[in-house]
């Protein structure tokens, strides 16, 4: 692994596990109370509406569905070996919310407030796991075979986004809290540094079979 990536994952680590701690000390809430107290300013119903759809477009039945209909066509394509990584590394981001999940318990904020209905608990967001590191290895793949620079870059701009979207609408619809995603998206995207570094490049070199 280089030393960026090793760097890039020690801070990554060291924010998830301060955000860990604090929310152990209860020092998450200012923030979470603050973050989400400037995000009411923006509520409608217009809004609402359009956050409700994304959301549900960033969700794990979503996301694996997409994930195995570019499967498919990468097979047809002859390119399995990216669809083999694509969907690895959805699972491998899945599963590790979902142990981190159940091991702290945080309880999402209060059914009341809620704008959308959803059970399970709630640190890390679940939706900026995967949706992080689905997207970066999309970005990573992209930047491998797309040549045209205007193309990548739209790609890449337009990809990126996505999470980022998808966290806020966690927050806005008030299912969670703005450390659960922030928490999300830095598991989410350790999952993938790691999958980069030691698992694609066997996928790469025909080692690895689902």
């Amino acid at each position: 692994m280089k030393k960026r990536k090793k760097v890039l994952l020690g801070i990554l680590i060291g924010i998830l596990i301060v955000l860990w701690i604090g929310l152990y000390f209860d020092k998450t809430q200012f923030i979470d109370n603050k973050i989400y107290g400037v995000i009411q300013n923006f509520q409608n119903d217009i809004f609402t509406k359009v956050l409700k759809i994304i959301t549900n477009f960033g969700g794990i039945v979503s996301l694996f569905s997409i994930a195995f209909i570019t499967f498919l066509i990468l097979i047809i394509k002859n390119q399995k070996k990216y669809g083999i990584a694509i969907m690895l590394n959805l699972m491998i981001s899945s599963i590790s919310y979902i142990l981190l999940k159940n091991i702290i318990q945080r309880p999402r904020p209060p059914i009341e407030e809620r704008l959308v209905q959803e059970v399970g608990y709630s640190f890390p967001s679940g939706h900026a796991t995967n949706n992080i590191a689905f997207y970066i290895l999309i970005i990573y793949l992209i930047c491998q075979k797309v040549e045209n620079k205007k193309i990548k870059n739209l790609l890449i701009i337009v990809l990126g986004s996505i999470p980022l979207i998808i966290g806020f609408s966690r927050i806005y619809l008030r299912v969670h809290y703005f450390s659960d995603v922030i928490a999300g998206f830095c598991l989410g995207t350790i999952c993938v540094i790691l999958f980069i570094s030691f698992i694609y490049p066997k996928i790469k070199k025909g080692r690895f079979e689902l």
